[in-house]
């Protein structure tokens, strides 16, 4: 009697071990719900209409006000000769105003294994082979014009203007008219050189990065970070947040496609993006290797007694 329940045993052993087995794959995978961005009801099992609006979403308008402290690129283009253009003068004085370091950090006693790229009015630092930086990535990072603590800007000529609380829009419209008596038909173009942003987590490439468009969201800052990986928890993004002497929380579900008309779908400078990770990456990295190697030192186990139990 004992051998034959002993020779139903390593059976019975099997079973149970292609069950659990089965129990962690399924609970190892990813759902396309669980990864699709933007989501609206039943998007993933029906077809929807094409060549027509299905929703729309009202989208809060974010203009970007400059700050004591920010830092500008200022052009001005015009008929006027260039030899005449005392903003590009003065600009070419200045030297480096913006200190390179925050983006040498990683550099620092790791070689020259850093590089920058630029893509879409974008910049961002991500491994790879060389080092060095464009000259018209520098000339961006490096000349500019720093407001002062009080907002203000003072130019050669025309003193000092307050651009503090106006959009780039707003700045470069009072820049223009404070011109029109040195330039003719002036041209006025202003950029945010300082709006820095931080992503970690479940990126392929955690980092500092800078956008040089004051109207940056938050898939703009996925896709210059390389996405997002497959085991993200997309639908609890964590974007921390400097309001004057606090820290603002903030919690975005980017499946859900009403985040378009979300107050917080553009980033601000200083951001900090945290991107969680689903629990199926601990059970898929950690709890399936070693639950299999547990199952397999047990099934060894009772095999070896079924034989010396014989």
């Amino acid at each position: 009697m004992k051998i034959a329940l002993w020779s139903i045993l390593p059976n019975q052993k099997s079973l149970i071990f292609y069950i659990i087995i089965g129990m962690l794959l399924a609970s190892s995978c990813v759902p396309n719900r669980k990864i699709v961005y933007l989501q609206s009801d039943d998007d993933l099992t029906k077809q929807n209409p094409t060549d027509v609006v299905v929703r729309s979403y009202d989208a809060k308008k974010f203009d970007y006000e400059l700050k004591p402290n920010d830092i500008i690129s200022l052009r001005v283009a015009s008929i006027t000769p260039e030899e005449y253009n005392f903003i590009k003068k003065y600009e070419e004085q200045l030297g480096q105003i913006r200190k390179l370091n925050q983006y040498q950090q990683n550099s620092m006693g790791g070689g020259q294994n850093n590089r920058f790229m630029q893509q879409g009015g974008f910049m961002q630092q991500r491994g790879g082979e060389g080092g060095g930086i464009s000259s018209l990535m520098l000339d961006q990072m490096q000349s500019g014009f720093e407001l002062d603590g009080q907002g203000q800007l003072e130019l050669p000529e025309i003193g000092v203007v307050t651009l503090s609380g106006l959009t780039l829009e707003q700045a470069e419209d009072s820049i223009r008219r404070k011109l029109k008596g040195y330039f003719e038909t002036p041209m006025v173009r202003i950029q945010l050189l300082n709006f820095h942003f931080t992503i970690i987590g479940e990126v392929e490439a955690e980092g500092r990065y800078t956008a040089f468009d004051p109207n940056f969201n938050v898939f703009d800052a996925f896709m210059l970070a390389g996405n997002l990986t497959e085991f993200a928890d997309r639908s609890n993004i964590k974007v921390i947040r400097s309001n004057g002497e606090q820290k603002e929380v903030i919690y975005l579900n980017t499946l859900e496609e009403d985040l378009l008309a979300a107050d917080y779908f553009y980033l601000r400078p200083g951001d900090l993006i945290v991107v969680p990770p689903l629990p199926v990456r601990t059970t898929r990295n950690y709890t399936l290797p070693s639950t299999s190697t547990i199952i397999s030192i047990i099934t060894a186990a009772i095999s070896l007694y079924v034989i010396l139990s014989r």
